[in-house]
């Protein structure tokens, strides 16, 4: 009896040979379909980084696949998916397509349709590039108005065994993120990335993404990101040996001109499947235990990888597609013109923005305590901030990006994820950071023209939704400070906050 022709489709986040939709079949029982599809990559102005790297990892992965004996049917640049599968179905005649389940909310269920207009069996795998279970978050979620992330760790915890003595935490603790939020002295030497050369695969890439997407966000000259798997694990090597054990105390800390610090900067490599979940935090624990790195740090990043990222993916899939439209404080301005350009003369959004445009990366405490945090206390729409994050960053999908937007960053969901918003005036970047001393206005000042924007904007933020944050506990004490400034104070404060939401309502520079 003939087997079914199968042909394996591979989209380009889930780059590598371990996941479900290979597995069980030989190398020569099928044909493995991938493709590149221009209509997808102009739906928004994806940063010109993210796109190549997309596309040379996917072609380099296809190279791998080829060498572990599979065939590989590769479709480059097409203008749409269905101009791939007409060519593809028409010389290949398969019986089966194989998909494995999307990390994205009902794009499998698209995919389907697709298919099965062509008169083919569709199967969907599960997805296995996670480590929690969609049924078992679902059940413990139930009909909770909150959902909290720490109890979701250690359940994590206990089930992967990371940093476990028995029964119980290493170190007696959970979690140390009290111990992670020192600033770096100002003489303080950061270790370098290692670079990695470009071959002609990446270069032919980076060469049609510049010709092909010219008006997208970003630059492309500085392209700096691993693209296969074993570079992905020299740059994860990289990571253990020269950041981990310093990755904790400094993991809130923002330098001017430092976009790495200690941070693994491996989210676009895990998230696209060249590095594994599981693998990453087992070598990162063997780095504590052999006395490499301390614990602090180690469990910092390991509660990123188990803890935060799985959460997030459960809380995303639990909520869509509800979740996407969330605007819990009715915020209504257009995003700043200087999201894009880095163009004012806020020296901490200029210096995140630039960096973001040139390497396509921000560290989390920028994304969410510089640019979060300003659309947060300036009201602007959560649903147009939620499409920047998307586009800017090369780590960016639908299903990480949505939740850290708008629940963590903009807190539009209500406090689902948070317990309280994120908002903090120019005293909080001025103490975790060395942006202040550059910028032309003044962190001391909440009113005047040479006021920090940060400043009059967060009391304003405070004032305007006092209805919607005075049942919050966690908000109590700043709730209370408000009350008790000086009423023509806070007067001259929210008139200098009118002013700058004005001028951004209007596309005005500040």
């Amino acid at each position: 009896m003939t087997s079914p022709k199968t042909t394996v489709w591979i989209l380009g986040d889930q780059l590598s040979p371990s996941i479900s939709a290979l597995k069980g079949l030989p190398t020569s029982g099928c044909t493995v379909l991938m493709i590149e599809s221009l209509a997808r990559a102009l739906r928004l102005p994806y940063h010109k980084q993210k796109l190549a790297l997309i596309w040379s990892g996917m072609r380099h992965f296809a190279q791998e696949l080829r060498e572990l004996g599979y065939s590989v049917d590769y479709c480059e640049a097409q203008p749409h998916v269905t101009t791939a599968l007409d060519a593809h179905i028409g010389k290949h005649r398969p019986s089966r397509v194989r998909l494995m389940e999307t990390a994205e909310h009902g794009r499998s269920a698209r995919l389907a349709e697709t298919l099965k207009a062509y008169g083919v069996e569709v199967e969907i795998a599960p997805n296995n590039m996670f480590l929690s279970d969609r049924s078992e978050f679902a059940q413990d979620a139930g009909a909770k108005k909150r959902l909290v992330m720490e109890s979701f760790y250690r359940k994590m915890r206990r089930k992967t065994g990371l940093l476990m003595d028995g029964a119980e935490p290493e170190g007696g603790e959970w979690n140390y993120d009290r111990l992670n939020r020192e600033r770096p002295p100002a003489d303080h030497l950061f270790p370098r990335l290692p670079r990695f050369e470009l071959d002609e695969i990446t270069r032919s890439v980076m060469r049609m993404v510049g010709r092909e997407f010219s008006d997208h966000f970003g630059e492309i000259d500085e392209f700096w990101m691993p693209v296969t798997r074993q570079d992905a694990e020299c740059f994860f090597q990289d990571f253990l040996d020269h950041r981990l054990d310093l990755f904790g105390p400094y993991e809130d800390a923002i330098v001017v001109g430092q976009r790495s610090l200690y941070h693994s900067l491996i989210s676009s490599l895990l998230n696209m499947g060249l590095l594994e979940p599981l693998d990453l935090c087992v070598q990162a624990e063997a780095r504590y235990h052999e006395g490499q790195a301390r614990l602090n740090s180690v469990e910092g990043f390991i509660r990123q990888i188990i803890g935060w990222r799985e959460f997030i993916y459960q809380v995303y899939h639990l909520s869509m597609p509800d979740y996407a439209h969330l605007n819990y404080f009715e915020a209504d301005l257009p995003l700043p013109d200087f999201y894009w350009s880095g163009d004012t003369d806020m020296y901490c959004i200029a210096d995140a923005v630039n960096n973001l445009r040139r390497y396509g990366i921000n560290h989390h405490i920028q994304r969410l305590m510089i640019t979060g945090n300003f659309a947060l206390i300036a009201g602007v729409n959560p649903q147009a901030v939620n499409q920047w994050y998307l586009l800017a960053y090369t780590d960016a999908y639908e299903w990480v990006v949505t939740p850290n937007v708008l629940g963590l960053s903009l807190y539009a969901d209500g406090g689902l994820i948070a317990t309280k918003p994120y908002a903090a005036s120019a005293n909080y970047i001025n103490r975790m950071s060395d942006c202040c001393q550059h910028c032309k206005y003044d962190h001391r000042h909440k009113t005047g023209e040479t006021a920090c924007p940060f400043n009059s904007l967060y009391w304003d933020f405070l004032a305007r939704n006092f209805e919607k944050l005075k049942g919050n506990p966690r908000m109590n004490l700043t709730l209370a400070m408000l009350d008790r400034r000086d009423p023509k104070e806070m007067k001259a404060t929210r008139a200098r906050a009118a002013q700058i939401r004005g001028k951004l309502r209007q596309g005005a520079r500040i």
